[in-house]
């Protein structure tokens, strides 16, 4: 089963902004095997979220490449290359919870921190509501 959804971001950045980032996509919803996925376009860039009821996958492919993985309670690495070079990934997932239905097809929120090539970079908050079109 695969539907198009709108797909709804908010991002906040503790110590950067005291006000959320708000971005806005539409793509695809399917399941498979149990698993999650969205997919969708920005710009030059493809997203593909993987998603269990207790991990995240997110992998950018196109004019930056980058695989995260996020689960509670546990600190993950990755990459994230750029034109202007790779850098180095650390985060540390304190919370990600996944709600279907009521009235979204899905609702995710992510509490991490990040760390880029060994330096502390911030805490983000990311709430995620994907919505049928």
């Amino acid at each position: 089963m695969t539907r198009n959804v709108k797909i709804i971001f908010s991002t906040l950045t503790k110590d950067i902004s005291d006000e959320p980032q708000i971005q806005e996509f539409v793509g695809e919803y399917s399941i498979q095997n149990g698993k999650r996925y969205l997919r969708y376009e920005n710009d030059d860039i493809r997203a593909l979220l993987k998603i269990t009821d207790d991990s995240l996958s997110v992998i950018y492919s196109g004019a930056i490449t980058s695989r995260m993985e996020y689960a509670p309670g546990l600190t993950t690495t990755g990459t994230y290359k750029t034109p202007e070079g790779v850098l180095d990934a650390t985060v540390e997932t304190d919370r990600l919870t996944v709600i279907e239905g009521s009235g979204s097809v899905l609702r995710l929120t992510l509490h991490y921190n990040l760390s880029v090539s060994g330096t502390f970079v911030s805490s983000y908050e990311v709430e995620l509501n994907c919505l049928k079109i």
